[in-house]
């Protein structure tokens, strides 16, 4: 009988069956990365938004109610003595004391002395000085740099320097003209009342409402 022509040698076909055995193995090998490929994707995604992202449930709500809260409190100032009348206000005026032209740092209340002087917002007292220029005076601290000032006054006796007081309180008395040889002393009885901020003296009216008059 004749032999198959087509009949490989068997060395052959050992050969190619280990080159299929092979290129299986590579592409097992290739489907196994990629899965692992994509795994480590999905992972690191999750991951990524679970630490750089934590939500708690409750946050919102707190989120929201520190929007609500204000930041910052509006002042207001009281008037710092009743029934007074407003003589001269923040301007550039005629003093007749100094026979001179100049600017009014303040604003002037006219009663008569002896009449209260009451602290115009909460604060704490920054110094209690007494000069023949300004006569008795007070300095009132009410936080970020603002400033009140009470000129013309006699000091109550119990204000001491560093003590709290609070809007309404009174802190003196308006002097009597005679008593208070300074350089207003032509106006007569008065509560000279000034106003600083970051150290600068500005316009009363910028916390004073003069409209309440």
């Amino acid at each position: 009988m004749k032999e198959n022509q087509n009949t490989e040698p068997e060395s052959t076909v050992k050969v190619k069956r280990k080159s299929i055995y092979y290129i299986l193995i590579a592409a097992c090998a290739l489907v196994l990365a990629a899965a692992i490929a994509l795994t480590v994707v999905f992972v690191t995604q999750d991951s990524g938004t679970t630490i750089d992202n934590p939500k708690d449930p409750d946050e919102g709500d707190n989120e929201e109610d520190e929007d609500d809260e204000p930041t910052d409190t509006e002042v207001v100032f009281a008037l710092p003595v009743s029934g007074a009348t407003v003589a001269t206000t923040y301007t550039f005026w005629y003093n007749s004391t100094l026979n001179r032209y100049n600017l009014h740092t303040g604003i002037d209340f006219k009663a008569d002395a002896g009449t209260s002087v009451t602290a115009a917002y909460d604060g704490t007292i920054e110094s209690i000085t007494d000069t023949l220029l300004e006569g008795g005076k007070v300095v009132i601290d009410h936080g970020n740099g603002l400033m009140t000032e009470y000129a013309s006054i006699d000091v109550a006796e119990n204000l001491k320097v560093g003590a709290t007081v609070s809007q309404g309180d009174i802190i003196g008395a308006i002097s009597a003209a005679a008593d208070v040889m300074g350089n207003e002393y032509n106006e007569g009885a008065h509560l000279h009342f000034a106003v600083t901020e970051q150290g600068e003296s500005i316009d009363p009216t910028v916390y004073l409402d003069l409209d309440e008059k």
